[in-house]
């Protein structure tokens, strides 16, 4: 089970408002439910299902494996199934009627994509064309979950939806970030072939309780680096890049309101919009926050971060307007919410290994 005082799903709650009621009764299919955003997904609707729903609403959660026996046992009496399926082949129809579907699983961390290209773009296409077929089936509302990767390096910041980004098709991150555009382009062929009501965000670096320390993406590392006494690396200060990083709790209150509300064939930035800060900019507030330093040295990036996008801040105006999203988890609460869980729970290996 997923602790409430850790990932808060009260405040998510209160994000999202009346909207919520939408799943009473509902049947939810979501796939990538073992991964770092799917726990949030899989412990939110355990708790609306407890606590909040008038009608519990079913969460139909598939990924690779099964959870652990504990888990399962732990959320079957919240209205939650669980089913094994490797989403880089070809998921069948299901027999129930489905109200809402959402492909969320991939692989979104750069160390593992660089390494994996081809599960990346299978998991992401495959997943997609099978998830949109169940929704045709069903008559279901569909969400995809695509990236910010989509616009590279935007020369509009903070950056609307309709900025276009050229994204080269030959580099480390390609398989990533060409996949989710074409996820993207997939969503619009079966809503304007065969009517599917289709709506995708793009989602903006989000962090919180719940990441894997193997992960490798740059708040975990620190907290690894912390836990396992070894300097962090970073890279020279001439290719940092700068990010507005955004607790999770924001993220999933932003995935559920376009879920509910987001307008067919639309695409919704879901992120923070401030700050905007460099990877030493935000290990100084890390060390404010916890009174220690975070040491660090500097290396050259490997090519899956030579080619990252440079800056990276989403306009989140039509999200406000369209969804009522408004991200109220500040960076500050979002890393002391991780740091009080991963810093009991991390080995300290990451920083070695990296």
């Amino acid at each position: 089970m997923f602790e409430v005082q850790d990932f808060r799903f009260d405040l998510i709650v209160k994000m999202i408002g009346p909207s919520i009621q939408q799943l009473s009764g509902k049947t939810l299919l979501w796939t990538g439910t073992n991964g770092f955003l799917g726990k949030w997904v899989v412990g939110l609707v355990g708790y609306l299902n407890e606590h909040v729903l008038t009608i519990r609403c079913k969460l139909i959660a598939i990924d690779m494996e099964i959870p652990s026996a504990e888990i399962v046992a732990a959320y079957e009496p919240l209205n939650i199934e669980f089913r094994a399926h490797d989403l880089a082949t070809k998921l069948g129809l299901v027999e129930e009627k489905i109200d809402f579907v959402v492909h969320m699983a991939g692989i979104a961390s750069p160390y593992h994509y660089e390494r994996r290209p081809l599960e990346t773009i299978d998991v992401a296409l495959e997943g997609i064309r099978s998830t949109l077929e169940i929704a045709k089936h069903s008559g279901s509302k569909f969400l995809f979950t695509s990236s910010s990767e989509v616009y590279q390096t935007a020369t509009v910041i903070p950056t609307p939806e309709t900025y276009v980004g050229a994204i080269a098709s030959n580099n480390a991150r390609s398989c990533y970030d060409v996949s989710k555009l074409m996820g993207e382009n997939l969503a619009y062929v079966y809503k304007t072939q065969f009517g599917v009501n289709t709506v995708i965000t793009r989602i903006f670096n989000s962090f919180g309780p719940g990441i894997s320390e193997s992960d490798y993406r740059i708040v975990p590392r620190i907290a690894s680096s912390l836990v396992g006494g070894q300097a962090l690396s970073v890279f020279a200060t001439g290719n940092q890049p700068t990010r507005t990083y955004c607790p999770t709790g924001n993220t999933i209150a932003g995935l559920l309101l376009a879920l509910l509300n987001g307008k067919s064939g639309e695409i919704y930035n879901v992120g923070c919009d401030k700050p905007e800060v460099t990877i030493l900019e935000l290990l100084e507030i890390i060390q404010d926050q916890l009174g220690c330093k975070v040491p660090y040295k500097v290396v050259e990036p490997t090519a899956v971060y030579i080619d990252e996008p440079k800056r990276r801040c989403p306009d989140i105006s039509k999200a406000r307007d369209q969804l009522g999203y408004n991200p109220e988890i500040s960076l500050e609460q979002g890393l002391e919410l991780f740091f009080n869980w991963a810093l009991p729970r991390y080995k300290g290996q990451v920083a070695r290994d990296y």
